[in-house]
């Protein structure tokens, strides 16, 4: 609500409404962030009113988030992780349940980190390798690798396909996702904060977008990007799994790797 109040507030100050002069008088978020504070800057009284109150309520159920995250299991565990808050850590916690998760790899399906069964195409103009879901209906028309214009090559399966692991695709119209879109979305939010901010979980990434580099030259660097990011989104819900779990005294399972070997 505070939000679409400030984009009246912003349509009324720069002319983009029926109502507004276009005559802002000066920077439109300064005057919006006056408004926030009580002050008025020449908008209809009662819009201005309605995005004070919309951010007044705001900066109250941020602080009521506040109090009940830190009551969390898990929370004393993530407010020890660089580059998570008590609004990062609430939007993921909120999507899930521990109850149903007997391994990470839960986790990793519902938030829709799990991998299925896929099939490797590549073009042999301008070198481009890239994977989609088995049936999935693919195009010949693509971007070359740069990404600079369109490739007039066609794109072909590529030789071995027994070991293809993909990323699920969105759902179409109508269709049933098989993962949680909020909690992938909070998963997003969370690895771009801690990869921002150098947490301890940044060698999962780095490991993983050289190891890529490696295996498939062919790959864009958005595609190197995604998969190391994911890399490292798994490696923290499967630390979040355990300290989870270890807070409500539950058994653990055996882990699916040595950690040591992700920062080699």
């Amino acid at each position: 609500m505070r939000v679409a109040h400030g984009e009246r507030v912003r349509a009324f100050l720069q002319g983009r409404s029926l109502a507004g002069s276009g005559e802002s008088g000066g920077d439109v978020d300064h005057l919006v962030t006056e408004i926030a504070r009580g002050g008025s800057v020449g908008a209809p009284m009662a819009l201005e009113r309605a995005y004070a109150r919309a951010a007044d309520e705001e900066k109250m159920l941020a602080l009521e988030l506040r109090r009940a995250i830190a009551q969390h299991p898990a929370w004393t565990w993530l407010e020890q992780q660089r580059g998570i808050g008590h609004l990062l850590a609430a939007r993921l916690l909120s999507r899930l349940d521990l109850t149903r998760a007997r391994t990470p790899s839960a986790f990793w399906a519902y938030c829709g980190l799990a991998t299925v069964p896929g099939t490797a195409y590549g073009c042999a103009e301008c070198g481009l390798e890239v994977a989609y879901p088995s049936g999935y209906q693919v195009r010949s028309a693509h971007q070359s690798r740069a990404g600079l214009a369109a490739c007039t090559g066609e794109l072909t399966a590529l030789g071995s396909q027994s070991s293809t692991r993909v990323a699920p695709r969105r759902t179409v119209a109508g269709g049933r996702s098989c993962y949680d879109a909020h909690a992938r979305k909070s998963c997003y939010l969370i690895g771009v904060s801690l990869l921002r901010c150098k947490s301890d979980y940044r060698p999962y990434y780095d490991a993983e977008r050289a190891r890529l580099a490696v295996e498939h030259p062919g790959w864009t660097p958005k595609h190197y990007h995604l998969s190391a990011l994911r890399k490292m989104e798994k490696a923290f819900l499967r630390d979040l799994w355990v300290a989870w779990r270890r807070a409500l005294n539950l058994p653990l399972v055996a882990p699916y790797y040595p950690r040591i070997q992700l920062y080699k």
